[in-house]
């Protein structure tokens, strides 16, 4: 017969516990107790506590075997009821609360377990018993706040009641009286409103059964068939809500609601169902806009053909002709002729997205666009130069012409999609013609000019002299040995026993020696004003100071012989003046990045900037000054491969909106 390892453990503690006992007499078993109990398997540890168990109720009570055995049983008793305690509360945190609280019958099975733990430690099971009780007390007082709240609860409210009812049969005592009571209230509403829809379904009141439904679907999202119903219902009240926006001249209203429609989870079950009204309604849309286009109003026109292919579209799956699109888009055409020669190219790009948005692309439109985008990015990319920082009178270098040019790599190493630099040849040209014009309208070489002074640039050197005294080795000298000296006064059979030390010895000549000690500081200082300034205008757009300090520090030492020590001369070691001024890393290397890193904030994203600008000009009705604004944002973004948005949308818009030009 084989015999399971659990069983081989439990029969050597017992043999060990038999031995043990038939040994020594009255001094009773001993078990050897894990040095950490933490480690140990549980059912060595259940195994060990039954033994000395077995063992105490055998020990003479008041007797130290008794007492070594107590104390033994509370230290495997107490990791026991610890692990214990520790899966009760797991168990209880894999539950969830809802609201925050625990539901009665999760604490209350929990308190049925305790058995196990109070036997191992009685001081664990009073703590996990007050945890328990604490929860199911908590638990209770919010049942109750719940109860008084569904008394004060309308009717009516049948969410509400729905929702409080659902929580206070979550949260009561499993299988009570009360959960199945809050169950049985909670399931005859949901069938008195799910009778209720059915009814207005009925009367065709769909708006009621449809608010109705809603509350079913929201308490019992599984519920497929009320989701169906629902569904069902949402395209009755749709075309409903559409049909009487279109008779009452709402229109875009109706576009907006069948638009929002489509974007729900049931508009793909339903479609098909909407697809007979669908033809007559696009074709309805395209007159309006052929309609529009006679009357030479672009923008209406364009509205109107975009509802009749999003009519198309969505319930159709197809786009679907449009009645005298060729005359709108040969309208859309001349447009673009027109803004394009005017020089407003925002809204020239606009057109001709609305002309590929409806008819094929050609290469003609391909070149349109082309043209058109480069003059549009010639445009957003601002354009940005420095002149030469000027030099102070009191500056010990000359920098000004490496800080500015340093700031202009900076910025386009940095943002090189936002600013497009310009050469300082051409920066000559643009100042000799704003003096020439006294204003600089028209002059767009450059977009920002960026100018400067160097208030200071300098080097501050102080130089301190001191001296050290040092005590040190100078030569050595021969002295009589202390060793020897002894030796001799030894009696003559000790000192035939001994050999003899030698009779002098060396010892170091140490001297004190002053050394000439030259401290030199340096601190290089450099301090810049500057400003970016429009170049159009002269206008100041930002305007700011900045300082920058470093310091270098060094000692030398003057050279001294004096016998054997020798001290060479140390001299000072630091960067010459220049060098720290303008050297690499220098003084004007730092504030040039320190400027160039305020200039990137100041000029970085200008695309959100333009975005801004074109919906206030649409507020400010100039939909020529939004038009270019906003393609001037969609270049911008283009180039950085950032998300559009809606803005090509609201350019195609703005470019409709504009009056013939």
């Amino acid at each position: 017969m084989r015999i399971s390892k659990p069983s081989l453990r439990i029969l050597a503690l017992l043999v060990l516990s038999l031995g043990v006992a038939g040994c020594g007499g009255d001094s009773g078993p001993s078990f050897e107790i894990p040095k950490d109990p933490k480690a140990a398997a549980q059912f060595d540890l259940e195994s060990l506590f039954a033994q000395i168990a077995l063992e105490l109720e055998r020990a003479k009570p008041g007797s130290e075997t008794a007492s070594q055995l107590e104390t033994q049983l509370k230290t495997v008793g107490a990791e026991l009821a610890e692990r214990g305690a520790a899966v009760v509360r797991t168990r209880l945190a894999e539950v969830g609360r809802i609201e925050g609280f625990i539901p009665l019958g999760a604490v209350e099975r929990e308190l049925e377990r305790l058995d196990s733990i109070e036997r191992w430690d009685a001081d664990v099971h009073t703590q996990v018993v007050g945890e328990l009780i604490r929860e199911l007390e908590a638990t209770k007082q919010a049942i109750a706040q719940r109860e008084q709240n569904l008394e004060t609860t309308p009717e009516d409210s049948l969410l509400d009641r729905l929702e409080m009812l659902f929580l206070l049969s979550a949260l009561s005592s499993s299988g009570s009286e009360d959960q199945t009571g809050y169950a049985q209230e909670r399931d005859d509403i949901l069938r008195d409103v799910s009778k209720e829809a059915e009814e207005a379904i009925e009367n065709e009141d769909y708006e009621k059964a449809q608010d109705l439904l809603s509350i079913v679907q929201e308490v019992n999202p599984d519920d497929e068939n009320a989701r169906r119903q629902k569904c069902e219902v949402d395209g009755k009240v749709i075309l409903k809500r559409f049909s009487r926006a279109l008779e009452t001249g709402r229109v875009t209203h109706s576009m907006t609601l069948l638009v929002e429609f489509s974007e729900t989870d049931c508009f793909d079950e339903i479609k098909d169902g909407l697809a007979e009204s669908a033809a007559p309604m696009a074709e309805a849309f395209g007159m309006l806009g052929q309609e529009a286009t006679a009357a030479n109003q672009l923008s209406l026109a364009y509205q109107r053909y975009r509802d009749s292919r999003t009519i198309s579209t969505l319930l159709l799956g197809e786009s679907g002709k449009l009645p005298g699109i060729n005359a709108f888009v040969d309208r859309v055409n001349q447009s673009y002729e027109r803004a394009f020669e005017a020089g407003e190219y925002g809204i020239a790009w606009g057109c001709l997205n609305v002309m590929t948005e409806f008819t094929p692309m050609t290469p003609q439109i391909r070149q349109h666009i082309r043209m058109t985008r480069d003059e549009i990015r010639r445009r957003a990319v601002r354009g940005l130069t420095a002149f030469p920082f000027a030099d102070s009178k009191s500056s010990s270098a000359q920098v000004g012409d490496a800080v500015s040019s340093k700031v202009i790599q900076y910025i386009f190493r940095t943002i090189p999609s936002d600013v497009r630099i310009v050469e300082r040849e051409q920066l000559e040209r643009i100042l000799e013609e704003c003096e020439r014009r006294q204003n600089c309208k028209g002059l767009d070489a450059a977009d920002f000019i960026i100018y400067g002074t160097i208030n200071d640039a300098k080097v501050e050197t102080t130089k301190n002299s001191s001296s050290e005294t040092r005590r040190v080795v100078t030569g050595s000298e021969s002295v009589t040995n202390p060793e020897h000296t002894r030796w001799t006064q030894l009696r003559d059979r000790q000192r035939k026993k001994t050999p003899e030390p030698p009779r002098t010895i060396a010892r170091d000549v140490t001297e004190d020696v002053t050394i000439q000690v030259n401290s030199v500081r340096k601190v290089g200082i450099i301090s810049v004003s500057y400003k970016v300034v429009e170049a159009s205008s002269s206008r100041v757009l930002f305007a700011d100071s900045i300082q920058t300090k470093q310091t270098f520090q060094d000692e030398g030492r003057q050279g001294v012989q004096l016998g054997n020590f020798n001290q060479e001369t140390d001299f000072v070691e630091l960067p010459p003046d220049i060098e720290i001024l303008s050297g690499a890393d220098g003084l004007s290397d730092v504030i040039s990045k320190e400027i160039g890193v305020k200039l990137v904030a100041f000029l970085e994203n200008p695309e959100e900037k333009y975005a801004a600008d074109a919906k206030r000009f649409v507020d400010e009705g100039d939909f020529i000054g939004a038009a270019r604004e906003a393609a001037y944002a969609i270049i911008l973004l283009e180039i950085k491969s950032k998300e559009l948005g809606t803005l090509r949308d609201e350019l195609k818009r703005y470019a409709m909106e504009v009056p013939p030009l």
